[in-house]
């Protein structure tokens, strides 16, 4: 009888532990997309789908004034060649969903940059995801829980044309 209880604990125990592969509903996805502003003709805008991550850029994130346009550039594809590179390895495919389509080429305008760096750093800092394209300071020592999570990335360019 005390082996039937013992194992029952060990089994609860072990049971709890165990990661959930369940998806999250739409609604509690994040997901961000890209769009030409129709005001601009060489200006992009990201809009991130996440309650949290405008608080994020507003108390947590590095003032506009400590980038340049080309770090961010720079550093922003190195965080998109490692965000393809895990998406096309399978690497988590339930967090990693769409590859992102970047053009280091493209003039997406200083706050595109910014707000596409400081989403990686958001998912860092929120999630645990390791990304070496990040600065120092903006990474966080937080263990990784990326089971539940799922995004939805578009990048798609709006021309006033087809308005």
């Amino acid at each position: 009888m005390r082996n039937l209880i013992v194992l029952a604990i060990l089994s609860v125990f072990i049971w709890s532990c165990s990661t959930s592969s369940r998806q999250l509903p739409e609604s509690q996805k994040t997901s961000f997309s890209t769009q030409k502003k129709t005001d601009s003709a060489d200006e992009w805008e990201i809009t991130v789908f996440d309650t949290e991550y405008e608080t994020f850029v507003a108390t947590r994130a590095q003032p506009k004034s400590m980038f340049t346009e080309s770090s961010l550039k720079s550093r922003n594809t190195i965080l998109v060649n490692e965000w393809n590179s895990r998406f096309y390895s399978n690497v988590n495919p339930n967090f990693y969903e769409v590859a992102i389509d970047y053009d280091q080429k493209e003039n997406y305008g200083f706050d595109f940059e910014y707000r596409l760096y400081q989403f990686f750093a958001y998912c860092n800092w929120k999630y645990g995801v390791k990304f070496n394209g990040l600065r120092g300071i903006d990474k966080t020592k937080l263990k990784a829980q990326c089971d539940s999570l799922s995004f939805n990335i578009k990048f798609r360019k709006n021309l006033t044309s087809c308005i």
